[in-house]
């Protein structure tokens, strides 16, 4: 059965779905439509593909989670991870298996986040397609293809590209299956891949939720009896999987971390007992970096996207398009929920819930072409303003392209934590031994050090840019020569607690055996100033050691005092 209605929708049977647009209220139609939604999906497969070639260096947040793959199987990734990280269970054993197929690099690190990313970018084509067509349409894939967002965290070693994926999986299925109630083949697909949704992504028990009202609301509708089976299955599905990663790694990870996370997650904390607080809360959140598609930030940075995904609610609610409203919202509701009871954050930051991009988008694509086209009954909408909206968007995202060719790091403090370690660990090679106290000499005087803080970029960045360490090769004492010195290199965090009386039993049990000629110094700083004062800074110490000449003849037989 079809029904009458407005601009930018596609229809269906069985009363359930969108109307198909009058073509003169519709500012793109036909061949305009296909050139358009061409060049944004090989325009934002080549931005994606630009930024993850650059091999940005790895920065502080990709760090801490990475540093957990560097000794751990995938039995030790089960338990809590060090650098105060949460991270889905299944997420942790694809990165594994990554690092350990293709060594430990940024490329291996950032390829299933890639991969993610280039499929986020067809899924989404493929479900807006179901949803909208004509400018709404356009506008819709336009801003998905060339968000700031969905840019960067295709080419970052961090959860939020697959939260997108798996997020638009899920939501496609249902969707499919909305497009045809009695083929009930979508839902138990739906159910299928529930729990490696929630495997991978914790937001998916959001989507999932969000869902399951969704696909409640239709078969009520419908009055579907046997749609209710799978629908149950399901929910159980969502339950018993979320219960279960939460028993198996999360419940492990969150114990050790939740304290810490949570006063990370402050800002995202809806501040219920203070009214006008709250007030103030929700605008700001909401303008801020929630929204932030194409761009956006803090304080009211996204407030232009706030207006336009306003729009296209009141659009769907003044059509009584009820379905798709709960489908695009429901899951922001759980969220609230959650942050509302201080276990997951609402706002603040767009990784948090980047898993609801495709929902903004599609409010975003309707609100827009609807101010932009001010169709009118029985005129031809404007066409104008959109072809310039869209101008400005092949804009924006060319430009992404340009800034990341021309600044291929997130920060210049982390570019120069790279090019040490370039220099470092390839240099020093050559005229000598090099050994970590921590990953060669297992020596660890300040052990919070590795569990908190910059070490982790010290780490990660070790193993892909010193050749033995890349290789997994041991310290090879017998080439320790008066001509070819032994530095030994400990990281020190001034801001933890210092074993100074083991340090000085380690370098007591070095010099019975070497001579210690020369202890340098390197500040390892996070961040654009170099005037903050020495005991501030976190730091390398290179203690650098010759054999005694009297242990010359003892070098080539045995190990070294540590070994």
């Amino acid at each position: 059965m079809q029904y009458p209605a407005g601009p930018g929708f596609v229809s269906v049977r069985r009363r359930v779905f969108l109307p198909l647009p009058a073509p003169k209220t519709d500012p793109l139609a036909g061949d305009a439509t296909q050139r358009w939604l061409w060049a944004f999906l090989l325009l934002g497969i080549a931005v994606r593909a630009i930024r993850y070639a650059l091999r940005f260096p790895l920065w502080e947040d990709e760090c801490f989670l990475s540093a957990n793959l560097l000794d751990r199987g995938y039995v030790e990734l089960m338990g809590g991870l060090d650098y105060g990280q949460v991270c889905p269970l299944v997420f942790l054993w694809v990165q594994r298996t990554m690092v350990g197929l293709l060594g430990f690099h940024e490329y291996s690190l950032r390829l299933f986040p890639f991969l993610c990313g280039l499929g986020s970018l067809l899924v989404f084509r493929h479900l807006a397609g179901r949803l909208l067509q004509g400018a709404t349409l356009v506008i819709a894939v336009a801003i998905f293809s060339v968000s700031y967002p969905m840019i960067r965290y295709s080419a970052e070693a961090k959860q939020y590209g697959s939260d997108l994926l798996f997020g638009l999986l899920m939501v496609t299925l249902a969707v499919q299956w909305w497009r045809c109630p009695e083929n009930r083949r979508w839902l138990w697909a739906l159910a299928a891949v529930v729990p490696v949704a929630v495997g991978i992504s914790f937001p998916a028990v959001f989507v999932g939720g969000g869902l399951s009202l969704f696909l409640a609301m239709i078969l009520w509708q419908t009055r579907d009896r046997r749609g209710w089976v799978p629908w149950m299955v399901l929910n159980l599905l969502l339950l018993g999987s979320f219960a279960g990663l939460f028993a198996l790694s999360a419940g492990n990870q969150s114990a050790r971390t939740l304290e810490f996370m949570q006063d990370c997650w402050r800002a995202g904390f809806p501040p219920l007992s203070r009214p006008l607080e709250l007030v103030r809360w929700l605008i700001v959140t909401h303008t801020s970096d929630l929204v932030a598609y194409p761009f956006g930030g803090h304080n009211g940075g996204s407030t232009l996207t706030f207006l336009v995904c306003a729009a296209g609610v009141v659009v769907l609610a003044r059509r009584r398009q009820w379905p798709l409203l709960v489908l695009c919202l429901a899951p922001l509701g759980l969220n609230f929920a959650a942050a509302a009871m201080h276990r997951y954050p609402y706002g603040q930051m767009v990784k948090f819930q980047f898993y609801l991009a495709p929902a903004f988008c599609i409010l975003a694509g309707i609100g827009a072409a609807r101010v932009l086209s001010r169709p009118r009954e029985g005129r031809p909408a404007r066409t104008a303003p959109v072809a310039i909206a869209l101008a400005f968007l092949v804009l924006f995202g060319a430009g992404s392209a340009v800034r990341d060719v021309l600044s291929p790091a997130k920060s210049t403090s982390v570019r120069r934590a790279r090019d040490f370690a370039r220099w470092f660990w390839f240099t020093t090679q050559f005229d000598g031994e090099v050994a970590c106290l921590k990953t060669d000499l297992d020596r660890r005087f300040s052990p919070r050090t590795f569990q908190w803080g910059l070490s982790a970029m010290y780490l990660c960045n070790q193993r892909i840019y010193s050749p033995r360490h890349a290789r997994r090769e041991p310290l090879r004492w017998e080439r320790v020569a008066a001509d070819r010195p032994l530095r030994c290199v400990e990281y020190r965090a001034t801001s933890q607690p210092y074993d100074r009386e083991g340090r000085d039993a380690w370098l007591a049990s070095m010099t019975a055996r070497y001579d210690l000629v020369a202890v340098e110094r390197y500040p390892f700083v996070l961040g654009d100033r170099t005037d903050e004062p020495a005991r501030e800074l976190d730091y390398l110490e290179v203690y650098k050691f010759v054999p005694k000449p009297v242990q010359t003849a003892q070098r080539a037989g045995g190990q070294g005092p540590s070994g």
